[in-house]
């Protein structure tokens, strides 16, 4: 081989080497806007879901304030007792169920809360019409009353002496983790007592007469996270909590990083206390000492891009911040 045909090799390879270097440089950013995108659209979305909890708080207030004037509107033969104590609406009528708890007294002033809080609906019904991502919205007052759209049979979800005030979608709003009384999302995934799996939820605490008086909420399923966010990209996408625990992921990603299958829960029987993920989806918790690593560079470093290697492949992640929830979300490009 020619001298000259040793440098016409090199030259080409030259070439070819730093086409290639711009190719991945490219595809990278193109990669990087796609996962910006993804994390703004949840952060915007979400920040529109905890808006409407407050006006729901708000307008709670409104009617505590002026009970009086709602309380003989609503149709009070829609109630009844059921045999084991429960104070319930007994038919669907494309409202809201009502559920109150016999874990103590159903006096004439608790069911009179239900009555006066009957206008809600209107608002929960137009939330669930306009927000395709919300799966429920209910309130709860502190005589585990909870007022729930859409309509499900109480009787078979909730059991007789359901005690709301010690769920985390009830107390995270009170004034020891709420102090400032905002509109907060629970951003931990946790079983739903409605029976919709895992999902998320915006509280805001109403306060009367300078008490606590109850909680509504809306519920974001991780299906429909999975769903919306997730499962039109056509790379590997995670979602993260601030403590390392798996918000959602498809179950490629999931296989990945060594976790378990990612299957909704459904409770066999009534609900009777939160329900979190297991250590098993701790990203930091993994028995896997490289996907630790990761989790540890995501979340406790904050780094943007890691180099990360599993089962002999290596991959170089990505990430953004989803700061309305508190979530990081990464993506896993293959080298």
């Amino acid at each position: 081989m020619t001298k000259a045909a040793r440098i016409a090799i090199v030259f080409f390879a030259c070439v070819l080497f730093f086409a290639c270097e711009d190719n991945l440089r490219e595809n990278l950013e193109v990669q990087k806007k796609e996962l910006k995108k993804v994390a703004h659209d949840v952060n915007s979305d979400f920040v529109v879901i905890r808006e409407e909890v407050k006006k729901i708080a708000d307008f709670t207030l409104e009617l505590y304030i002026n009970q009086d004037k709602y309380v003989k509107k609503e149709d009070r033969s829609k109630y009844r007792f059921s045999d084991n104590g429960i104070f319930y609406k007994y038919e669907n009528d494309g409202l809201s169920a009502v559920y109150i708890s016999g874990a103590s007294p159903i006096t004439e002033s608790v069911k009179n809360i239900v009555y006066f809080t009957a206008p809600l609906d209107t608002m929960f019904i137009s939330i669930i019409n306009s927000l395709s991502e919300v799966a429920q919205v209910y309130y709860n007052d502190k005589h585990s009353y909870n007022r729930i759209y859409p309509f499900i049979d109480v009787l078979t979800q909730y059991g007789p002496k359901l005690e709301i005030p010690t769920f985390n979608f009830y107390y995270l709003a009170d004034s020891v983790n709420n102090p400032e009384r905002n509109a907060v999302w629970v951003n931990e995934p946790y079983v739903d007592p409605a029976g919709r799996g895992w999902m998320v939820s915006a509280i805001a605490p109403v306060y009367y007469n300078g008490e606590m008086v109850g909680v509504p909420g809306i519920d974001v399923t991780i299906n429909t996270i999975i769903n919306r966010y997730l499962s039109n990209s056509h790379s590997e996408l995670v979602i993260v909590d601030n403590t390392g625990v798996l918000v959602a992921a498809e179950e490629t990603s999931v296989n990945r990083l060594y976790l378990p299958p990612l299957k909704d829960h459904k409770y066999v029987e009534t609900i009777k206390s939160d329900k979190f993920r297991k250590d098993d989806y701790n990203l930091l918790k993994s028995k896997n000492n490289m996907v630790r690593e990761l989790a540890d560079k995501i979340i406790l470093q904050n780094l943007t891009n890691i180099d990360f290697t599993v089962e002999n492949e290596k991959y170089l992640v990505i990430t953004e911040n989803i700061e309305e929830v508190d979530w990081k979300i990464f993506k896993m490009l293959k080298k």
